[in-house]
């Protein structure tokens, strides 16, 4: 007989885990819409994720990401020997291509970060390890998805659409042929698609049985990202992630 979960846990988890790039604050109304919880059990738990440093207050209701996370951050990027890995060839690309390029690891929740060199520029885009990325509207998410088989990409692009809240308007016919389209081509690029200013090029990084275990991007202000510098990008990415492969 297997070991039963501690649910309560697991709700932890998946409250911790609506933190996102774009949802910077949670709230109890936030938990009981994306979770259904009711107002009392959302609030019990927001409380004792206070009280343990994983979360902290920043107005009456509302809350951030804590310093127990931050420690707790910190200690992946010190201890995490995939990071110790991909972090030099991660370097590398960066100082190669002039932007900033990112490793990511995928989640039940999409893609995050789990080694980033930032780009020295004046104007560029910083984004942290750690830091959970949206799959359905980021380079590496698209990426992740069109690696599933059909029936299960789309019950994840279902559940994704509720919970990264993504527009009404979000085809998902269109974005299952973009898919199909990123599993032929063996990239993905973002053109905006997150943010209106921000682009990206990923690639998989499959491991030793072929299956995809991170993926590489790079990523800056949409206005350098032309065709010219998506095809260097793309080859450079591409020619990392061989160098790779039998590391991850």
């Amino acid at each position: 007989m297997s070991t039963p979960l501690n649910n309560s846990l697991v709700k932890a988890f998946e409250i911790l885990a609506l933190f996102s790039v774009n949802t910077r604050e949670i709230s109890t109304a936030l938990i009981s819409e994306r979770l259904g919880m009711n107002s009392a059990t959302a609030h019990r738990f927001l409380t004792t994720l206070e009280h343990t440093g994983a979360i902290r207050s920043t107005r009456r209701g509302h809350y951030a990401l804590g310093p127990k996370i931050d420690e707790l951050a910190m200690l992946v990027e010190e201890t995490n020997p995939l990071a110790l890995v991909v972090g030099p060839v991660v370097e590398q690309l960066s100082l190669m291509l002039g932007e900033s390029t990112m490793a990511c690891s995928f989640t039940r929740h999409g893609p995050a970060c789990v080694a980033v060199s930032n780009a020295s520029r004046t104007i560029t885009v910083n984004i942290g390890v750690g830091t959970l990325l949206p799959a359905l509207t980021t380079a590496q998410g698209k990426l992740w998805l069109s690696q599933l088989p059909p029936a299960q990409c789309k019950a994840r692009i279902d559940s994704l659409r509720v919970a990264e809240a993504a527009p009404k308007d979000l085809s998902v016919t269109k974005l299952q042929r973009e898919l199909a389209t990123i599993r032929e081509q063996g990239y993905a690029i973002n053109l905006g698609d997150n943010e209106p200013d921000i682009a990206a090029v990923s690639v998989p990084v499959p491991g030793k049985s072929g299956a995809t275990n991170i993926t590489l991007s790079t990523f800056g202000m949409l206005r350098r990202f032309d065709s010219a510098f998506i095809e260097t990008a793309k080859d450079a990415l591409l020619d990392a992630a061989s160098q790779l492969r039998s590391a991850v």
